[in-house]
């Protein structure tokens, strides 16, 4: 067995490896287009091979950044994923070569997006979770499965006479809603660019939703589509529309969407453990699954806490809410693309 670093003229035998094996599209050779494209940010994909056929990938990015360091870390900007292996022997040589090169970078540290795995030599971060719907049995299935509150909601929200719209054409609306909301919670957003490089490497497979009230802006999502798995970017509602039910009128037309579609699963993304964000998932009748963040030290004492919740940035927030938009559009993407 050899383990060998995989370049854009491997995109075809990488994909045909790890496509079947993953449900999340930051595993995808697109993936890495769409985040160098935007940012800048280096690939180190690695693939060991038993002859000349793959038989595990590591998908692995170097992020340097001047505020949040130098590390690397499978799955930027996503929730897990990066590795796949066809045994203990291969994942253990590709966990190797992955240790080997953070000290050769002399990165901070290593990090492994697992959903299944805390893996033997790392220190296991179990922070996050996520939420995943069973979409079995189609959209009227799933609403049966709802608890009645929540299809209350809904139906609060179908009466409100919010319009909602799907497709490539509501990108620059999405933004405009995306950046707003986290403006207000005190968190930097991509670029435009990012999403156009969303939309150049993966069209149909990445779907933009917007929320109207009348001619405003309500609300937005990004929804991914890929190996029967249909998973929640982003999805965000202005606070003040919160109580006519425009987050629950968003979420049931990506569902819906999803079930006409033919995905059989719904991932609602990456969400801190006992945060009020899980807790509204939970109200989807959904499996909760324990993320595993795996950390192979190198300069760093210890496994960062880069999490919003962290009362150290208590301040930055504070003062980043206060922020003009054009100001935060301006310098959040300079800074989101250190916490990848």
């Amino acid at each position: 067995m050899r383990i060998a670093r995989i370049d854009e003229a491997d995109a075809q035998r990488w994909d045909e490896y790890v496509g079947p094996r993953t449900g999340t599209v930051t595993d995808l050779f697109a993936w890495r287009r769409v985040v160098q494209n935007a940012y800048g940010i280096r690939p180190r994909f690695l693939a060991a091979f038993d002859g000349d056929t793959i038989v595990g990938t590591l998908g692995l990015f170097e992020i340097t950044h001047p505020v949040f360091g130098h590390y690397l870390s499978t799955a930027v900007f996503g929730n897990d994923g990066g590795l796949h292996f066809e045994n203990p022997a291969v994942r253990d040589a590709l966990l190797a070569e992955g240790q080997r090169l953070t000290q050769a970078v002399n990165a901070d540290y290593l990090a492994i997006r697992s959903r299944t795995e805390a893996l033997h030599g790392f220190r296991d971060d179990v922070r996050y979770r996520t939420a995943v719907i069973d979409l079995e049995g189609g959209a009227e299935a799933v609403w049966n499965r709802l608890p009645a509150k929540t299809r209350n909601q809904i139906r609060r929200g179908q009466k409100e006479g919010f319009t909602v719209q799907t497709g490539p054409d509501q990108l620059d609306d999405f933004h405009a809603v995306f950046h707003h909301h986290m403006r207000d919670l005190g968190s930097p957003a991509h670029s435009l660019a990012f999403y156009r490089a969303v939309v150049e490497h993966f069209g149909e497979c990445a779907e933009f939703t917007v929320v109207r009230d009348g001619g405003e802006l309500a609300g937005g999502a990004l929804l991914f589509r890929h190996n029967v798995t249909a998973t929640n970017y982003h999805t965000v509602a202005l606070h003040k529309y919160n109580r006519r039910c425009a987050n629950y009128l968003l979420y049931w037309a990506m569902i819906e969407s999803s079930c006409a579609r033919g995905d059989r699963w719904f991932d609602m993304g990456r969400s801190m453990a006992d945060s009020s964000t899980l807790s509204f998932k939970g109200n989807w009748n959904p499996a909760i699954v324990p993320l595993h963040y795996n950390y192979f030290l190198g300069r760093a004492k210890e496994i960062p806490n880069l999490n919003p919740a962290n009362p150290v940035f208590r301040v930055q927030i504070a003062a980043w809410r206060k922020l003009p938009l054009f100001v935060t559009k301006f310098l959040g993407p300079r800074l989101i693309s250190g916490l990848a």
